[in-house]
């Protein structure tokens, strides 16, 4: 039985979104002890919260600053209301979060391909789709229990319904394009980089010359109008919840370039840090020359036509978006211009260039393959022509695999970091969580001041060990992991704690030691002020005497 062509394509996208799939499934049932951990644990805390306790979805709170409420002003709870949902029908499980997760990047694949084929052509399109696959740092996000996997799905989608409805008229797409800009909007803000591409698709398949044009140019504006009210609503409520609960956390505060422009300037933009970045896990060496290729080539001018006439979407050749992922690109500069240090600080912000970087380095790869077939196609003449149509397949194929190799190999530490990092914190936790009752305040000391592994894993309320900016490394990079040099700073704070209720302290095992060799105050505070309960190499818990 011979395939056509059209199923070909179907098979080899099916593909393709399984072998993402099967990437971002690696470590499913790994607790939150990998390379973005307090990030998640904050996420997944938020979504315990609305399954034990509060089903409102617009007062996500923590667990790590008291007793509560710790209301939060964080994004719109998508990933985590979703898994909280989830969570009545298998229960509380880490894979659901991560799951989750894995579903938007699958979805967000579909829609990238969805979007290049009606851009560009439908072999650009299945390139992008698989390198959007196996990009490392896409692989890595789109299993973490995080918003930006959701956000990054649902702001590919509502271009691609825009495009759509550019080229076909048809009001549906137009509407959910707003339904799907509103909604990526909220799951995180950031995603709101994609009105530069949305403003300059429009006005380049739409020419402002004729009347029809001109209406159509007006409904966009209005769409996007109206898809910005409830995020703007919405973050004003953040805003206030921010300023009138404990932790008063607002998300991505104090990291924009208005918050200190002499730390951009010092650390030169966070640009080196952000390349090494790039270079170490989200795109690795491969990837960065693939996305520059394909930044500087010019995008294709033809596309393949359809053998499906069901699909109602056709091309408009005086009214091409070609140029459309550069302004894309373009955003996402914008972006690094204001928010160089938030993506500096929390590098799983980065996702939202994976698409761009995804598309631009499809783009490199079929440039590369048929510059290879045209020279194999010049000097290769004893070569069978049917075997030298099949170079540009196997040269896009090599290019993949070399990608995926390489970025495999980067992801080692980012899935399993040095065993200090945070799974001492993940057993810390478990161990306060049997030996603590449900009502009982803790105190948790992880490697990293302030991160909140252990205190979800005790699943308890309580007090993270943190100081906000900490001690500073000569060179004056910040160190979270040292306690400061004067104890009386550390015992002023755990003081505080104790009075107000705290009933148990955990310290894991890299403190502890740090503890006992360097901090003899501390350790004759503690020993006054409590009693050791549990020891092991990895942990050490104490029982609070009562400050009454």
């Amino acid at each position: 039985m011979k395939i056509s062509r059209l199923q070909l394509k179907n098979y080899l996208l099916i593909a393709i979104l399984v072998v993402g799939a099967v990437l971002r499934s690696h470590h499913i049932n790994q607790p939150f002890i990998d390379g973005f951990s307090w990030r998640q644990a904050s996420t997944a805390m938020m979504a315990e919260n609305f399954y034990r306790t509060n089903w409102n979805i617009f007062y996500p709170e923590v667990n790590w600053s008291g007793p509560g409420p710790n209301y939060q002003g964080r994004e719109f709870q998508t990933v985590s209301y979703i898994a909280a949902l989830l969570y009545l029908v298998v229960g509380q499980q880490d894979w659901v979060g991560r799951s989750v997760a894995v579903a938007f990047g699958i979805w967000g694949i579909f829609a990238l391909y969805q979007l290049v084929r009606l851009v560009w052509d439908e072999k650009h399109a299945l390139v992008t789709a698989a390198v959007m696959a196996v990009l490392p740092g896409s692989i890595f996000v789109e299993r973490s229990f995080l918003p930006d996997p959701a956000m990054v799905a649902l702001t590919t989608t509502c271009l691609w319904m825009l495009v759509a409805y550019l080229k076909t008229e048809g009001l549906k797409y137009l509407l959910l394009a707003s339904f799907f800009g509103t909604w990526g909007g909220l799951t995180k803000i950031t995603g709101l980089i994609v009105g530069i591409p949305s403003i300059y698709a429009t006005f380049a398949i739409l020419k402002p010359n004729t009347k029809q044009h001109r209406r159509q140019i007006m409904m966009v504006v209005v769409a996007m109008a109206i898809a910005l009210i409830p995020i703007i609503a919405y973050y004003l409520w953040a805003r206030y919840l921010a300023l009138s609960y404990p932790p008063h956390h607002f998300a991505g505060d104090g990291f924009w370039i208005w918050d200190g422009l002499q730390e951009w300037i010092e650390q030169k933009f966070f640009l080196p840090h952000i390349f090494q970045y790039l270079r170490w896990w989200l795109w690795t060496v491969p990837g960065i020359v693939l996305v520059l290729l394909g930044l500087i080539s010019s995008p294709p001018r033809v596309r393949e036509k359809e053998e499906s006439t069901a699909n109602p979407i056709s091309v408009d050749e005086s009214g091409e978006a070609r140029w459309l992922f550069h302004w894309w690109f373009f955003g996402f500069m914008i972006f690094l211009l204001v928010g160089a240090h938030e993506l500096y600080a929390n590098a799983w912000n980065l996702h939202i260039v994976n698409p761009i970087a995804a598309t631009l380095a499809g783009r490199g790869i079929i440039v590369i393959a048929t510059f290879t077939a045209g020279m194999a196609q010049s000097f290769l003449t004893v070569i069978p022509r049917k075997l030298l149509l099949k170079v540009p397949v196997l040269i896009a194929i090599s290019l993949l695999l070399i990608l995926n190799v390489f970025g495999q190999r980067a992801l080692k530490n980012m899935y399993e970091p040095p065993n200090w990092y945070a799974e001492q914190s993940y057993k810390l936790g478990v161990a306060l969580h049997q030996i603590s009752q449900p009502n009982d305040l803790v105190v948790t000391l992880a490697h990293a001041l302030g991160d909140p592994i252990a205190i979800y894993y005790s699943h308890r309320r309580g007090w993270v060990f943190t100081l906000g900016d900490g001690p500073e490394y000569p060179e004056g990079k910040e160190d979270d992991t040292a306690l400061p040099k004067d104890d009386r700073i550390s015992i002023q704070m755990i003081e505080s704690l104790r009075k107000n209720g705290a009933t148990w302290l955990g310290i894991v095992g890299v403190q502890q030691n740090k503890i006992d060799k360097e901090h003899p105050l501390l350790l004759r505070y503690l020993k006054e002020k409590s009693q050791l309960k549990q020891s092991t190499p990895e942990w050490t818990i104490y029982r609070f005497i009562s400050a009454k």
